[in-house]
């Protein structure tokens, strides 16, 4: 008898192709995101996330940062799915074919985890980026 095995079983691992796949599925096209507002969304993701565990932070006072999600944005900007421009990542038309990628790389149950993962990474951004209900509403996105 087959076993059933954990969606977010990833074995092994590719945190590179996992991370860039929360950056861009749930993306829009000329998106910006501060480089550091990534690294700290993930870090805070990644305790809940069991598709993040494993990813390594290194914290200092108020500033994280990951080699993993560092690698995963060199990755995107060789896709050509992002550019940095000055502190932040800058999504590019690129992301379509990437996101082709991933739906050719992971089985159905893996893309949906990370779908999922990175409509709650945007979920977070967006939050964060607006503040409070108060401060803005009519609720306009201000990405």
């Amino acid at each position: 008898m087959k076993s059933r095995k954990n969606p977010t079983d990833f074995v092994p691992p590719n945190f590179k192709d996992i991370i860039s796949g929360i950056l861009t599925l749930t993306a829009n096209e000329g998106e910006r995101i501060p480089v550091a507002t990534i690294h700290s969304i993930l870090h805070e993701m990644y305790a809940h996330e069991p598709i993040l565990s494993g990813l390594r932070f290194s914290v200092t006072g108020d500033f994280c940062y990951s080699r993993d999600v560092d690698q995963a944005i060199k990755n995107l900007i060789d896709w050509g799915s992002l550019k940095i421009v000055g502190e932040s990542a800058l999504l590019l038309e690129g992301i379509h074919s990437f996101r082709t990628h991933l739906a050719r790389s992971f089985t159905k149950s893996q893309f949906q985890a990370i779908h999922s993962a990175s409509l709650r990474f945007y979920g977070r951004l967006r939050r964060d980026v607006q503040g409070p209900a108060k401060n803005n509403p009519a609720g306009s996105a201000l990405l």
